[in-house]
């Protein structure tokens, strides 16, 4: 993994030596292997290396072509793919090189052909053109902000705001997806201050910025199978090689272990490739985290099943100890992302210590499976796609099979059908912005549709429904990973098994029913892992969802916001204190409430605080300035800003004017 950062004036300024020096000191922390500064009058580029294999040990900022400079941050998992002419012979060519010639010969059509997690920034000097982009889920953070004649890109966001002299406004818009459904994915906190989204690239000359999408799932062709095992098998060879790519590395490696499907059966088949040598030199070790004071935590049985079954025990972290608990006032840093409060927490601590003391610089995560692989055991994909396409018979069959299966009437089956390719506010539904009732009515009419749901229906025609949900639920995986600060102190990098593009690709393509089928969530998965992964594991019910420690949570947060004073986030008119202190009264007494966003709020109320503080701000000012936060109620205009980017999907547009 690599940082990276640039700064170019298209006017020819000659740029301070000051702000570059303070942004080499900003990277510092994600980039333990060094940093390395290529500069010119005007411009400067810079790349913190952590190195986690052969691949990634090239000389960066990489020179190509006439005048042109690649900043990369990734891997690259089809390597074969883009080869051109005679390979080098010996050591592998580095990623970098690679991605360099295949966009020389092919522009930006070179990034839909390369596969892996990836960033990448090119700079062509004689044209005064800059090109930024990433893979198609934006698991590698890449932001820019243009102030006049002057571009600053960054994998982090403390440059873009610590080298400018003038503060940018809180973006209001991010601020409330953050609290529901996380913001759009080409948001940052700050207004003015974008993010790359996924699967395109911004093109940025003097004057003018264009996003283009260049790649998705819209050409997918449908895979269909004779029998259940051909479809089992082609999972079993897209799942190993999706682990493979992401358990090479020069080091040990760390992979999460819930007790799930998802982070057992990675674990399970990263230590089988390990065993027929196709798998890391090194070993690979397991974290788990656990609750020991809630007898409901059901997982630990299932946990020591795989660790019994591997030989080694993992590392437990326990959440229900009072180390574990939010630390109290001015014990967090300033983070320039709002982050979960578990992220915040002492068992945060906890795992950085570990993976500090292990020296891990790759954290595999089961992230995505709910979403890709039928986590969700509805049938209504499946049986709105039978009805899209007319298939009468074979609606009534199946939607006759899952009633039984959900003990369900199968008039509300079909009911529930028809009424995805309706919009909301045709069929009744309430959108979710009506229900967190804490929000102040003018800030919730701002900004309802960044509170709603994007796409409120199915469409009848064009695509299949289950292939439309699946980019709905791909979206929601985007915005999370959008949201995702790169990890500092000691740095890793998180690797994805189950998001990576030629396994999605597979399941989007399959039929609905050999995802899930009526008694069987996950049934390829299921079918195609047995015998791989422990029959316990596979068998096991959904995890219980634990409700009891996300109400701890709230209770301890919520009763260290009333000791630390007044709330800023009233202030700014976000939201009311009284009825936000109702939810929780109310979370607290079982009763129904949106617990999720009431746990995001306070999330937004502490890292404003923070903000306030100035903590671990880098230059020593705090990001909000104090005359703006205290005192009397201002009005939220002073520092929220209300920036919607005009974003049209696949096609260039002008974004804003630089």
């Amino acid at each position: 993994m690599s940082v990276q950062f640039g700064i170019w004036n298209f006017e020819g300024k000659t740029l301070d030596d000051a702000s570059l020096r303070q942004a080499e000191s900003l990277l510092e922390p994600f980039a333990p292997d060094g940093i390395v500064t290529i500069r010119r009058d005007n411009l400067a580029l810079m790349l913190g290396s952590m190195r986690t294999g052969s691949r990634t040990d090239a000389s960066q900022p990489h020179s190509f072509a006439d005048h042109k400079w690649l900043l990369w941050d990734g891997r690259i998992d089809n390597r074969a793919d883009l080869v051109h002419g005679t390979p080098r012979q010996g050591t592998p060519r580095p990623d970098v090189e690679l991605a360099a010639d295949a966009f020389a010969r092919l522009g930006v059509e070179a990034f839909a052909g390369i596969v892996g997690d990836w960033a990448a920034s090119v700079c062509d000097e004689p044209e005064k053109s800059l090109i930024l982009a990433k893979e198609y889920l934006g698991t590698r953070p890449l932001f820019y902000r243009i102030e006049g004649n002057q571009v600053m890109w960054s994998s982090v966001l403390e440059p873009l705001l610590f080298l400018s002299p003038n503060f940018p406004k809180l973006c209001e818009s991010y601020l409330a997806g953050w609290m529901t459904f996380l913001p759009e994915d080409q948001l940052t906190p700050y207004e003015g201050i974008y993010s790359v989204p996924p699967s395109s690239f911004v093109r940025i000359l003097p004057g003018k910025v264009a996003v283009q999408r260049y790649w998705n799932f819209e050409n997918t062709k449908t895979i269909r199978y004779c029998t259940d095992q051909q479809y089992e098998e082609h999972f079993r060879a897209v799942f190993r090689q999706a682990v493979q790519r992401r358990i090479e590395s020069s080091g040990p490696i760390l992979a999460e272990l819930s007790g799930g499907m998802d982070s057992s059966s990675i674990v399970c088949i990263a230590d089988s490739l390990r065993a027929a040598g196709e798998g890391p030199a090194e070993r690979i070790d397991t974290v788990t985290y656990c609750d020991q004071s809630d007898l409901t935590w059901d997982e630990m049985p299932l946990v020591s099943k795989v660790e019994r079954d591997r030989g080694r025990t993992g590392y437990h972290i326990d959440i229900g100890t009072p180390t574990a608990a939010m630390p109290e006032a001015g014990a967090n840093p300033f983070r320039a992302i709002p982050t979960s409060l578990r992220t915040m927490s002492g068992a945060a601590e906890s795992f950085a210590a570990f993976v500090s003391r292990g020296d891990y610089r790759v954290i595999l995560s089961g992230i995505g499976g709910d979403e890709i692989l039928g986590g969700v055991p509805t049938p209504i994909p499946e049986l709105a796609d039978l009805l899209a396409r007319g298939h009468g018979y074979d609606f009534l069959r199946q939607s006759m099979r899952w009633a039984v299966a959900k003990k369900k009437p199968v008039l509300a089956l079909w009911r529930t059908t028809v009424q995805q390719f309706v919009p909301w506010n045709a069929n009744g539904s309430s959108r979710p912005s009506q229900k967190i009732t804490w929000l102040t009515e003018e800030f919730a009419r701002r900004n309802e549709h960044f509170l709603g749901v994007n796409e409120p229906h199915i469409a009848l025609f064009g695509r299949l429904p289950s292939v439309q949900a699946n980019l709905s639920s791909l979206d929601i995986l985007r915005r999370q990973f959008s949201c995702t600060p790169l990890a500092s102190e000691p740095a890793y990098e998180w690797r994805y098994p189950l998001m990576d593009r030629d396994l999605v690709s597979f399941c989007f393509s399959v039929p609905r029913e050999q995802m899930v089928r009526p008694h069987q969530r996950r049934s390829l998965m299921r079918r195609a892992l047995s015998g791989l992964v422990p029959k316990e594991i596979l068998e096991r019910h959904p995890k219980a969802y634990v409700s009891r420690g996300l109400v701890s949570a709230l209770r301890a947060e919520w009763a260290w916001l009333v000791r630390s004073g007044p709330m800023l986030s009233e202030r700014l008119g976000i939201l009311d204190a009284e009825p936000l202190r109702t939810a929780i009264h109310d979370a607290e007494q079982g009763r129904e409430v949106p617990i999720i966003p009431l746990l995001r709020t306070l999330t937004i109320e502490r890292w404003l605080r923070d903000m306030h503080n100035g903590t671990g701000a880098g230059n020593g000012r705090p990001f909000v300035p104090t005359e703006t936060l205290s005192g009397q109620r201002r009005p939220t205009s002073e520092l929220l800003g209300r920036e919607r980017p005009n974003k049209k999907g696949g096609e260039i547009h002008d974004l804003h004017q630089a």
